[in-house]
């Protein structure tokens, strides 16, 4: 499998123009995905950290081309074409973080986790998926879409998939982070 090194993903994140903020939730993101994978490991899950990390470093490397563009959730695929030639592994992970893909179905741990830590940044800010929910509500007009009940039930239940099987609680993430 051919990943990128720590270093490589922040030069591939530079050179996408992405700016710091986003930067800032990505090292964020992957904090929090590197100590899930580590303490489901530490429990016997088989796990890619290294391919975690890559992917919670650059799941959002195609995000600043969404926001520019006004374009309407399209960073995940966006940011598996970029990735797909040199890393594909990498490049389904960072499709495969989108909030709805969760519909779809999340199959490897490492798409659980990258996706699940994802949804507990908000911004700069570990949060909790009820907090994010919220902001997520009330920023994209959710409310009234038709899949966005399943979308946070399946995000409750991932959740208890990852906490029932490690020895921390989801509310602790962010004193462990700290």
């Amino acid at each position: 499998m051919n990943l990128p090194s720590r270093e490589e993903c922040f030069e591939l994140l530079k050179k996408e123009g992405t700016p710091k903020n986003i930067i800032t939730h990505s090292v964020i993101v992957t904090k929090i995905a590197v100590l899930l994978a580590t303490k489901l490991i530490e429990k016997g899950i088989k796990i890619n950290v290294e391919l975690v990390e890559k992917a919670s470093l650059l799941h959002d490397i195609k995000k600043w081309d969404e926001i520019k563009k006004n374009k309407k959730a399209t960073h995940g695929v966006d940011g598996e074409s970029f990735l797909t030639g040199k890393y594909p592994e990498l490049a389904n992970l960072v499709k495969k973080h989108m909030l709805y893909e969760v519909l779809v179905g999340l199959n490897s741990w490492e798409e659980k986790i990258v996706n699940y830590a994802d949804k507990r940044v908000n911004h700069d800010k570990i949060v909790s998926l009820k907090e994010r929910f919220s902001y997520l509500e009330k920023r994209y007009n959710l409310k009234g879409d038709k899949d966005w009940q399943k979308v946070k039930e399946l995000f409750y239940y991932l959740e208890n998939e990852i906490f029932d099987r490690i020895d921390i609680e989801a509310y602790e993430l962010e004193t462990l982070i700290k």
